[in-house]
């Protein structure tokens, strides 16, 4: 999941993907006796207080940022389509107390071309588990769930049911694999033949013991918001969250609905790709949005408006490592799990360890992230429709912001 990214001058996590071969499990299937203690490389130390957004200074909603500083950022964006090669990207950031900005640039589909709008949809790829987990918290708030609860409840044909926790989904240390072992020449399209799949696949560890990045996981938390919400996921995903924060695109995408009408295409290179299949998984890789909407979607979670703040600090109270190496000479990132969230950590030109709270999304054709800056005081969202890292375009972005603040 590592990629350098020459062109901007750095290299950060890719993200994580919808897709993807997974964690090969043994031969033999793992039975366990119970849940076990964590055993894994050291868990992340508590984060500061101030590694969390303060409120801003009256109310800059509607604001924008000042015309210098956006006509820096426009063309920055411009720069990077040329530089990469990429299709499309669409992009927001917001300064606490000072203002936004948004723009989506570039081309929807390479051949033939279709133009972007402000309206064009993206696809966020895994950023989509940070909503799921939402959903899910808030369940746990209003108490129709508890973080204790086992998977059995619901599925108890999953290796290890029993002992696999809500929180233990949400942190990746359930021990699923990645993704259901699928036989080959297998067709799967719909969450119960996952399901089914997910039964025959063999546990990576026992619960606990471990953090395994886990597609499947996610899935198993929609279809559990689905049962007890009583609602199809993406009805779940408008009322709780879009509706309340009166967001305009974002959406769950229904079973079977891979390439909505205004989605940017995602691309190989800037060669089109059609068949998303399960890059839009339920769960874990199923929202299409505009950066604008789901910079909302951020500034509201670390605010307090879509769960509690203590539920908040709870999501990075426990931090998983999901890549054990240390950070390399590079700017090369480190990346942490918690319920929901990631911890991005990378060491800057000055330096400085910049620790973002985000969370990524990375498949071959497409790449996302969503992120608050401490350092920067700043909040980004950036998708892109091919490869090309949203956390470099970020990372770029935020140097206009930062060289901009030093020379006013």
């Amino acid at each position: 999941m590592r990629a350098i990214f020459a062109l901007l001058g750095i290299a950060l996590m890719a993200g994580c993907g919808g897709v993807g071969s997974g964690s090969t499990p043994g031969v033999s299937p793992l039975v366990c006796k119970s849940a076990v203690s964590y055993a894994g490389p050291p868990r992340h130390a508590a984060l500061p207080a101030n590694s969390f957004p303060m409120p801003a200074r009256g109310d800059t909603s509607g604001s924008v940022l000042p015309a210098d500083l956006r006509a820096l950022l426009d063309q920055r964006v411009q720069d990077i389509l040329v530089q990469t090669g990429a299709p499309a990207m669409t992009v927001a950031l917001t300064l606490p107390g000072l203002g936004q900005w948004t723009t989506t640039q570039g081309v929807a589909r390479a051949q033939p071309p279709e133009p972007t709008s402000e309206a064009t949809l993206f696809y966020w790829g895994s950023v989509a588990k940070s909503l799921t987990a939402v959903l899910v918290l808030q369940l746990v708030e209003e108490g129709k769930l508890r973080l204790d609860d086992r998977l059995a409840r619901w599925y108890p044909q999953i290796p290890q049911a029993e002992h696999i926790t809500l929180e233990h989904l949400l942190t990746h240390t359930s021990g699923l694999a990645t993704n259901a072992l699928i036989s080959p020449g297998q067709i799967v399209q719909s969450s119960a033949e996952r399901v089914a799949a997910a039964a025959r696949t063999p546990s990576v560890f026992c619960p606990g013991a471990g953090a395994s990045y886990s597609n499947t996981g996610y899935e198993m938390l929609a279809l559990i918001v689905e049962a007890v919400t009583q609602q199809p996921f993406h009805q779940a995903m408008q009322s709780r969250i879009a509706e309340p924060l009166g967001l305009q695109y974002l959406r769950a995408l229904r079973p079977g609905e891979e390439q909505p009408a205004g989605l940017a295409t995602p691309h190989k290179a800037r060669e089109p790709q059609t068949d998303p299949g399960a890059w839009s998984r339920l769960g874990s890789g199923n929202v299409v949005a505009t950066a604008n909407d789901m910079l909302t979607v951020w500034q509201a979670l670390l605010s307090g408006r879509l769960l509690a703040p203590a539920t908040v600090q709870r999501q990075w109270a426990q931090l998983y490592p999901l890549q054990t190496d240390a950070v390399a000479p590079g700017n090369q990132g480190t990346m942490w799990v918690g319920q929901g969230v990631m911890l991005t950590e990378w060491t800057d030109e000055q330096g400085r360890t910049r620790p973002w709270l985000s969370h990524l999304g990375g498949i071959p054709t497409a790449n996302a992230v969503v992120l608050y800056d401490p350092v920067a005081n700043a909040f980004v969202s950036v998708a892109v429709n091919n490869e090309v890292s949203s956390t470099a375009v970020a990372n770029a972005l935020l140097k206009v912001v930062m060289t901009w603040r030093a020379a006013r």
